[in-house]
């Protein structure tokens, strides 16, 4: 009996340590260039001939694991505008995934991947209505957002649109 009673001790606290090992949370990396952007920004931009105001609230989650972007963007007068959230997460290698929700819902959503180089993250994202290509850049105190977006038009010809972003750091 005593044999039976040690051995199922000794099965028990195997499983429970690695129980303990499978759930243990892992050590935040080093997201660098995440971290750099943490805080929030301001930019202008052009869209279609109109001008359009940014804000970009940026900020690290989940054990420092993710970074959750929100963008809020509006036309001068207000007549249009716009709101999105973008969750990023980097492995060690700065292999970088993505994922993009807006105001236009579930149909919308996008995935992506991408690379993080130094000061630089340039990713690559879609979904069922269009691709994307976006760089952000940390440059001269800046953050420097391009873009390039295809998508089909109501002839189902492809569209393609380019932009670009300097946002300013807000203290």
């Amino acid at each position: 009996m005593k044999l039976k009673t040690l051995f199922l001790f000794l099965l028990l606290a195997a499983c429970s340590a690695n129980l303990y090992a499978q759930t243990s949370k892992p050590k935040p990396l080093d997201q660098s260039f995440f971290n750099l952007i943490e805080g929030s920004w301001a930019g202008e931009s052009e869209m279609m001939g109109v001008v359009v105001k940014e804000e970009l609230n940026c900020h690290m989650d989940h054990n420092r694991q993710f970074l959750f972007v929100n963008l809020r963007a509006a036309t001068e007068d207000k007549s249009h505008t716009y709101s999105g959230t973008g969750v990023y997460g980097s492995d060690v290698d700065g292999n970088v995934t993505s994922w993009w929700f807006d105001d236009y819902g579930i149909s919308n959503v996008a995935t992506g991947s991408g690379k993080i180089d130094a000061n630089k993250i340039i990713l690559d994202s879609k979904n069922d209505k269009r691709s994307m290509n976006r760089t952000l850049e940390l440059t001269g105190g800046h953050l420097v957002m391009k873009w390039t977006s295809t998508m089909k038009d109501r002839d189902g010809k492809d569209e393609t649109m380019t932009g670009e972003t300097i946002y300013t750091k807000l203290k």
